[in-house]
C-alpha cells in the first residue's frame, strides 16, 4: 500500500521527466513557471472489501505565465493535451504505476469542471493562467 507522502512523491517524479517543468508536491508559493501544484482532492477507503483498495483523487493545478493571452494558453495546451513531450497526460499514462512496485496505479481522468481553463490563479503576488487535471489513484489498501 502506497502512503500519501509516496503517491505524491510518485506523481513529481513521473512529472519530472517533462523538461522545463516545476513539480510541487505540496501546496507553495509558486515561485517558479510552468509549474504543476500535486494537490490531494479526495479518498475513498471502502473501495473493496477487508480494505482491498484506496483511491486518491487529486487535482493537478497546471500554471504558466500570464503574458501575451495567444502564447501563454499555447504553453497551457501542451501540458493538458493527450501527447507530445510537454504532455502531462502522455507521462503518467507512460509510468501509470508512479515507479511504485505495490500495484499501484493512477489515471488522469479529465479537467473538473469546477475549475476553468485558463482561468486566473495568483501565488505570492504573481499572475499565472492555468487548468487542473483530476487524477485519480488507486492502490492496494493493505500491505
Amino acid at each position: 500500500m502506497a502512503s500519501l507522502g509516496q503517491i505524491r512523491a510518485g506523481i513529481k517524479e513521473v512529472l519530472s521527466g517533462i523538461g522545463g517543468l516545476t513539480i510541487y508536491d505540496t501546496v507553495p508559493d509558486v515561485t517558479q513557471t510552468p509549474a504543476v501544484v500535486v494537490v490531494p482532492r479526495e479518498a475513498d477507503f471502502e473501495g473493496a472489501m477487508g480494505r482491498g483498495l484506496d483511491t486518491w483523487t487529486f487535482n493537478l493545478f497546471v500554471l504558466v505565465a500570464r503574458g501575451e493571452t495567444r502564447l501563454s494558453q499555447e504553453a497551457l495546451d501542451e501540458y493538458v493535451t493527450g501527447a507530445g513531450p510537454k504532455s502531462i497526460r502522455a507521462a503518467l499514462f507512460e509510468r501509470d504505476d508512479l515507479g511504485l512496485s505495490d500495484g499501484t496505479t493512477a489515471q488522469v481522468t479529465g479537467m473538473p469542471r469546477d475549475v476553468p481553463y485558463g482561468g486566473g490563479f495568483e501565488s505570492a503576488g504573481v499572475q499565472h493562467i492555468g487548468a487542473c487535471l483530476r487524477v485519480v489513484v488507486r492502490t492496494p489498501g493493505t500491505a
